[in-house]
């Protein structure tokens, strides 16, 4: 599973890539934490809001043991990730 959390909506880079990574087993899971701001072509958001770190919390990690993670992004988000995947095992 890839969580990519940007800001607003238009800062997600390689949207056209998703139903290609997903067709390769990747689910992706995109999070804007500040859904509000306008998109330039006028859409609103409507995926998941909020933080990386509330969408892994709420979604969980459904098998610690065959699981690994690769963190890029801001300290908080990444110590606050890394502490759940340790917490899960």
């Amino acid at each position: 599973t890839l969580y990519y959390g940007v800001r607003p909506p238009d800062d997600m880079s390689y949207v056209s890539k998703f139903a290609e990574w997903e067709e390769m087993g990747v689910q992706v899971v995109p999070v804007v934490s500040q859904p509000d701001v306008p998109c330039e072509s006028g859409a609103k958001w409507g995926g998941r809001t909020g933080y990386v770190q509330n969408a892994l919390e709420e979604d969980g990690v459904p098998i610690p043991r065959n699981s690994g993670a690769l963190l890029c992004g801001v300290k908080g988000m990444t110590e606050s990730v890394k502490s759940m995947l340790m917490e899960a095992g």
